[in-house]
């Protein structure tokens, strides 16, 4: 799979808004329109899996840091990119960012 087009996809599906939570495939095809209708189902997938794994971990990695915003975002970026290699900077910072809303939102942190 192309980083360039997995970054583009995460970045889709990271969206809030109309598109929150909604499937890449017909996004992805509309900035890439020479990918199969199978490969758009697997950069779909393999966002979901990267977003969903970042979101999970902000929380623990918030704990293990004794709150400490910029200890938790070093041990995330290093777990996050150590599973999903392909991850962009902005992409990385902004899967933090929402893990960190989504982890207060449930009181999962202060």
């Amino acid at each position: 799979m192309n980083a360039l087009v997995l970054n583009a996809g995460l970045k889709l599906a990271m969206e809030f808004g109309e598109d929150w939570l909604a499937p890449i495939q017909s996004r992805l095809a509309k900035l890439h329109p020479e990918l199969t209708p199978a490969e758009l189902d697997e950069y779909d997938a393999a966002c979901r899996k990267a977003m969903n794994f970042g979101h999970e971990q902000v929380a623990d990695c918030l704990r293990q840091a004794a709150g400490s915003q910029a200890e938790a975002r070093r041990r995330f970026e290093d777990l996050v990119r150590s599973q999903f290699d392909w991850l962009d900077d902005a992409n990385l910072a902004h899967l933090f960012s929402q893990g960190c809303y989504y982890a207060w939102k449930n009181g999962e942190m202060p």
